[in-house]
């Protein structure tokens, strides 16, 4: 059997179980139809044989109102009832009352934290201003120039060349280190 006979089995399939379904339908709308009693009597005359063209098949059924009996007066909530309800509350707001002291805590801690952040971030900007404006390998290099050593006295003593020595004595007689 090949998928497309397959296929035209299966639609025809469905299609039976549609039509099946249908007269179903069509079956249960008759056996709810005839009523019996004042009430059924009553809906026929509201409905005015509105929706139904007299073959037995009604097109647009009218709603039917529920029969219900006369309205009862709810019983009072049990005083169990009342009581868990009212234990629920007070819970709820002890509950409330502790988020609101732990906010409270948390706003004091995040006003700290920023006030020491402030500081931090104040202590950094005059740590940046006082910080030499010379390379801190050459620091020493300019000490011992200012003191009236040669290049090569400074070349030996702090491991750079001769040339890096010059220049650093040529800084410090034109005073270039200081701002």
């Amino acid at each position: 059997m090949s998928p497309r006979q397959m296929l035209w089995i299966l639609a025809l399939l469905l299609l039976l179980l549609a039509g099946w379904q249908f007269l179903r339908a069509l079956w249960l709308g008759r056996a709810s139809a005839p009523q019996s009693g004042p009430a059924s009597a009553a809906m026929a005359d509201e409905a005015g044989g509105e929706g139904d063209d007299g073959d037995g098949f009604d097109y647009a059924p009218q709603p039917r109102p529920a029969v219900s009996a006369p309205l009862a007066p709810e019983p009072a909530a049990p005083a169990a009832d009342v009581f868990r309800a009212e234990l629920e509350v007070s819970h709820l707001r002890r509950e409330l009352e502790a988020q609101q002291a732990l906010i409270a805590l948390q706003r004091t801690e995040i006003e700290a934290l920023r006030a020491e952040a402030a500081g931090l971030r104040q202590q950094l900007e005059e740590a940046m201003l006082a910080q030499p404006s010379t390379s801190p390998e050459y620091s020493e290099a300019l000490r011992f120039a200012e003191q009236g050593y040669t290049a090569e006295e400074i070349a030996a003593r702090c491991g750079i060349t001769v040339a890096e020595a010059g220049l650093v004595l040529s800084l410090a007689r034109t005073g270039g280190t200081r701002p």
